[in-house]
């Protein structure tokens, strides 16, 4: 039988019989080992082919690695592997990350509003089934808004492919976690769009937070709402989920964790308590409310921190960093998903409380209903400013994507006739690799990397980090 290994350098070169490059294959990467001499080792592993109705088919690939890099053992037995892979996926306008811990639990955060985080998970974990569904140990939605759980949905929608299983992935989650704001239908008078509110000394508290999701009557949803409900309410019919409403300190929803050194930090929402009464505090109109209040976690292992930001706006930014000069917490990490797509609405003290060495922006252009110029040149510059390394390193998933020019096309015709507004033809670009940021860390040594539109291409960077926090650049481990 093939001996389960991982790759233990920071990129190794997948070569053919003669020598010639398939792929670059990256720290943590699995691998079966078919056999091994003195100087290569001949493994198999997964290659991902795109198909023409954009579907991805994973196809085992066979080559060789090197057997060893210096002193460094290429391979190393999976079991003995203490990788965290932290996976920032391109879902467009809106946020969507995987985490898989080194024994295998996964946990989401967010999801996208579209097939593009279904359609990862899909390809990544091929041939799941009703009955032997991807577990999830952890779904976190940061908040409220659909760019942010409504591609969640889509995982429940796509079981019903039939006529395309390569699209097909069903899951399992175990715990669902938000922030406990619930948009209302839009009919719903702006002030009541989050649910009953109480004004307290002259501050607006939103009350009506709810736990699980599935008692909110479904006329008290607006239709992201409606949809997410659905396919919890299906998931929870397989198997009970446990839903929760986080809010700042309660890190004992992730203790399931722990047993791996793995530690996670609620920073927010933060509740208020005014005369008896307790709620999350109204930061203006709805929309500006429920992005304020996101879920922000902090991950810690080893001695690397990651800091999950949400959709949070500058009041909320603003509390955070009080609470952060005051001791009550600490926001400095390591690598920072940004907060809400690299808007211009950003706290400067905020981004210098959490000084970070790698930033990444979710974002991306999908059409002009949706284009609000993200992310803002002001952000980036900012976040190069405030970062604590003289060369901070600052992604975006939209830019990191890979697109190969295709041409003028004819717009696909159903029964002869182009969908409405795509009539005539226009020049065309294909997506050939889509913008994944990728971490992987031990907990002593850090690596970050993107692919290209090449397979021998792969932009990286590696950082060690000392007892005492500070971190250095570190000369990438090739083989």
């Amino acid at each position: 039988m093939a001996e389960a290994r991982t790759i233990d350098v920071d990129l190794a070169a997948l070569t053919r019989e003669d020598g010639t490059l398939r792929t670059v294959l990256a720290w943590g990467d699995p691998v079966s080992v078919v056999d091994e001499d003195a100087s290569r080792v001949k493994v198999e592993t997964t290659r991902y082919v795109e198909q023409g109705d954009g579907s991805i088919v994973p196809r085992p690939e066979t080559g060789f690695v090197k057997r060893r890099a210096g002193r460094r053992l290429v391979t190393v037995p999976a079991a003995g592997s203490r990788v965290l892979k932290v996976d920032f996926v391109d879902v467009q306008q809106g946020d969507g990350t995987l985490i898989e811990t080194p024994e295998g639990r996964l946990l989401t955060v967010d999801g996208g509003d579209n097939q593009l985080f279904a359609r990862y998970l899909a390809a990544r974990y091929p041939g799941t089934t009703a009955e032997a569904p991807l577990g999830i140990d952890a779904m976190v939605v940061s908040h409220g808004d659909a760019d942010h759980f409504a591609g969640l949905e889509e995982m429940h929608r796509s079981e019903a492919r039939t006529d395309e299983l390569l699209k097909r992935v069903f899951v399992q989650p175990s715990r669902v976690f938000h922030n406990g704001l619930v948009k209302r239908p839009s009919s719903v008078a702006g002030s009541k769009q989050l649910g009953p509110t109480r004004k307290v000394g002259g501050e607006t508290l939103h009350t009506g937070l709810e736990s699980d999701l599935l008692a909110v009557p479904d006329q008290e949803l607006n239709a992201p709402f409606k949809t997410w409900k659905r396919a919890l309410k299906a998931w929870n019919a397989r198997r009970p989920i446990d839903f929760r409403r986080l809010a700042q300190g309660d890190h004992d929803a992730f203790d399931f964790l722990r047993d791996e050194g793995i530690d996670v930090q609620v920073l927010a929402p933060i509740v208020t308590e005014r005369g008896g009464v307790t709620g999350l505090r109204s930061l203006g109109d709805p929309s500006h409310t429920i992005n304020g209040h996101s879920i922000v976690l902090r991950l810690a292992f080893g001695r690397w921190r990651l800091l999950l930001a949400g959709d949070l706006n500058t009041p909320a930014e603003e509390s955070l960093t009080a609470d952060h000069e005051a001791g009550r917490l600490d926001l400095r990490s390591d690598v920072f998903k940004v907060p809400h797509h690299g808007s211009a609405e950003f706290s400067a003290p905020f981004l210098a409380a959490v000084s970070p060495v790698v930033a990444v922006v979710s974002s991306g252009d999908e059409s002009a209903r949706k284009e609000y110029m993200h992310p803002r040149a002001t952000l980036m510059s900012a976040l190069g400013r405030h970062s604590r390394d003289p060369a901070p390193v600052v992604f975006v998933t939209e830019l990191v994507a890979f697109f190969e020019q295709v041409g003028w096309v004819k717009p696909r015709t159903v029964n002869g006739k182009a969908p409405k507004g795509r009539d005539r033809d226009f020049y065309a670009f294909r997506r050939t690799a889509y913008g994944l940021v990728r971490v992987r860390t031990d907990g002593e040594r850090l690596l970050v990397y993107t692919n290209s539109g090449q397979a021998r291409l792969k932009e990286a960077y590696a950082y060690t980090a000392a007892p005492s926090g500070e971190v250095a650049p570190a000369e990438l481990v090739r083989a």
